[in-house]
């Protein structure tokens, strides 16, 4: 069942998918959802660039956790990411992944869009949307899912639409959209998780404006609206449920979504571009504003610090409350190689928000990179636990461990590593190196163990 449970989830969200198992929804176990979410994000990690900074990680999944404590308890730990892709598009998986795409991060104008968005894919999570769809699907072969699986990997995260048609042909009957009664169960469950929080529910409907012109304007459909279908349907039932609510919700401070958008804009659009149209929105904008954030990440991605830290300034001149820039000042001294000053900043940022993973991992490259290892490495290990899907953290461990003379452990790191970058053989190359050094009873040679067995179960049709 799971290579065909899989197919779709790389391309939008929730298909009837086919599937040669039990045809009741209760058959769909919890257990066999966890299942199908492992292999999904093997496969998302060979598919799609994540852009798993620790900012925007801790972002998204704060934003995400805030609204499951709405949702009360659930079957599943939820895990939420951020996709390097231009499309207005977000997915629930199963067991609890949520992947929202930058371009639907861009389109949004305030954080409580995006909120209600990640409220309505949760809605689904929660109603178990995806088992019951799951479980309605039609039976189909082994050589019909090994085509649907074909059109992921070539597709490069779209899906091949030739390979996708052979497994149709074959036999897969399927269906790319939610049902209305599903659609509309979300989106009430979305309002009261919003009303809940304390969010802004009305929200809901600017974005579902956003979605009816996108609906109406572009060429092609984008992947959201075929699997969440009728925008108008919805815009009129939100707007009839929140006829006569008038709050009062207290005004929100955007900042933080701001900064996350701008990082996320300037990391995934073609930099000369991108310049015209940020320089702007600055002009345009209130002297220190947002844009001023933007253009500083777009200068520092280019390498010409000087510029990044003018427009930098502007936003701390404008927003001098927010310590959180002193470690992005922080960020552009280490790029220039003024790592002693880079430090000072970090230590001051970290000293402010010892919760900042940003902060953290940043005064933890500056230790190392100064040669200070035993207070990076602490720093490192702490930061284990809040960011485990992060590769770069995986990473600058395997460097720490070598500089310290422990290539053993770095030889663990280093195959997480691979595995958190979707390279499957590398990782198991590198994780049996780690088995084959670690003395027996060590923690790390068990966990390299562990994590081999999985890539192996994971990697069995």
């Amino acid at each position: 069942m799971s290579l065909a449970v899989l197919f779709f989830f790389m391309g939008a969200e929730l298909p009837v998918l086919p599937q040669w198992g039990p045809s009741t929804a209760a058959a769909f176990s919890v257990g066999e959802e966890r299942e199908v979410g492992e292999k999904l994000l093997a496969l998302v990690r060979t598919q799609f660039k994540l852009i798993d900074d620790p900012d925007v990680s801790q972002y998204i999944n704060h934003l995400g956790q805030e609204i499951l404590k709405a949702a009360g308890p659930q079957y599943f730990d939820y895990h939420f990411f951020v996709i390097d892709n231009k499309e207005f598009n977000a997915f629930a998986a199963p067991s609890g992944l949520v992947f929202v795409h930058s371009g639907l991060i861009e389109a949004m104008s305030n954080e409580d869009e995006l909120v209600g968005v990640m409220a309505h894919e949760i809605g689904h999570v929660t109603s178990r949307h995806i088992a019951d769809q799951m479980a309605k699907g039609s039976k189909v072969g082994i050589g019909t899912a090994a085509l649907i699986l074909a059109g992921i990997l070539t597709g490069g995260g779209a899906l091949s639409q030739g390979l996708m048609a052979g497994g149709m042909a074959a036999g897969a009957s399927m269906n790319l959209k939610f049902s209305r009664e599903d659609e509309e169960q979300a989106d009430r469950l979305a309002v009261r998780f919003m009303k809940k929080e304390g969010r802004d529910p009305h929200a809901m409907v600017s974005m579902l404006h956003k979605m009816r012109n996108l609906e109406r304007y572009r060429p092609s459909i984008p992947p959201y609206l075929l699997t969440h279908p009728e925008p108008d349907l919805r815009l009129q039932y939100v707007q009839d449920l929140l006829l006569h609510d008038k709050g009062p919700y207290p005004p929100r401070d955007d900042f933080d979504f701001q900064r996350i958008r701008y990082r996320i804009i300037s990391r995934t659009q073609e930099p000369m571009s991108l310049l015209p149209l940020l320089q702007k929105e600055a002009a345009i904008g209130k002297e220190g504003s947002m844009a001023y954030y933007g253009l500083a990440q777009l200068y520092e991605a280019t390498a010409n610090f000087d510029k990044a830290e003018e427009a930098l300034r502007k936003v701390m001149a404008a927003h001098p409350d927010r310590p959180i820039l002193i470690a992005d000042l922080g960020v552009l001294r280490f790029e220039a190689g003024r790592y002693g000053e880079a430090l000072d900043l970090f230590r001051k940022a970290h000293a402010a928000m010892p919760d900042s993973a940003y902060a953290s991992f940043h005064l933890a490259n500056t230790l190392m990179q100064l040669g200070q290892l035993d207070e990076a490495g602490r720093i490192y290990e702490r930061l284990l636990p809040e960011l485990p899907d992060y590769s770069r953290l995986s990473y600058q461990l395997s460097r720490l461990r070598a500089a310290q003379g422990r290539p053993d452990e770095g030889y663990y790191y280093l195959g997480l590593y691979h595995w958190q970058e979707g390279e499957a053989e590398p990782a198991k190359q590198y994780l049996n190196q780690a088995v084959a050094r670690l003395p027996a009873g060590n923690e790390l040679r068990k966990q390299a163990q562990d994590l081999l067995k999985k890539i192996d179960r994971l990697s069995k049709v």
